[in-house]
């Protein structure tokens, strides 16, 4: 039996994804499910996490969310937190499909995108391409170009053809992108999360977003 963390209340802070559910240790292994450990479960102190043991170390009571450590605050971005997968809808050979993306690190900004069925580079957590950036966006867009070799298309804002990094300057714009608008000034109004869903109809290249930002 691999119980994980400190059951301590003190140690138990909100959920960094919805703030709303604490988090608690994960216990792995096969439970002997004892008084104590049944009143620790109704608790919310601890967690089970089935037999095999993997990297996260806590979970959400809450929304599930699991993390290999709880991210600190400069490790959240709106709804992005890092470490924590996000499913994104995707195009793969023309045919919907999902997959996961994972801000793996911030400094360099390092993405992970996870598909199944696709043979991609063998990590440590799995197959995945993996991409780095100056920024949250220029990741996405190396993201973008080795995806494309697979004939993948991740279908989120910051793929939008008119997407481009942040043009309002603010102390929380890192997850945002703007749509450039010919002739108009950009404003927060022009701006969406780089990786809610969009439509597939409205997925460029990058070499299309640097054109369009360059004659804007």
């Amino acid at each position: 039996m691999d119980r994980v963390g400190d059951r301590g209340e003190a140690r138990r802070p909100l959920c960094s994804r919805c703030d709303v559910g604490r988090v608690a240790p994960i216990m792995y292994g096969y439970p002997n499910f004892t008084e104590a450990l049944e009143r620790d479960l109704q608790a919310g102190l601890l967690v089970l996490g089935g037999c095999t043991p993997r990297p996260e170390r806590w979970a959400c009571l809450a929304c599930h969310t699991r993390y290999r450590e709880m991210p600190g605050p400069g490790q959240r971005w709106g709804e992005i937190v890092q470490g924590v997968p996000m499913e994104i809808g995707i195009l793969r050979d023309g045919e919907p499909a999902r997959a996961l993306v994972t801000v793996r690190r911030h400094e360099p900004w390092t993405l992970a995108l996870q598909i199944d069925g696709v043979d991609l580079i063998d990590c440590p957590d799995g197959p995945q391409i993996i991409a780095q950036g100056n920024d949250l966006f220029g990741a996405l867009q190396q993201l973008c170009r080795a995806a494309d070799r697979l004939k993948v298309r991740l279908l989120v804002n910051g793929a939008r053809r008119d997407a481009y990094r942040c043009q309002v300057d603010g102390p929380d714009t890192e997850h945002l992108v703007s749509f450039l608008q010919p002739g108009r000034p950009a404003s927060l109004t022009d701006t969406g999360a780089i990786f809610d869903p969009a439509d597939a109809s409205l997925i460029g290249t990058p070499d299309e977003q640097d054109r369009i930002h360059a004659g804007r």
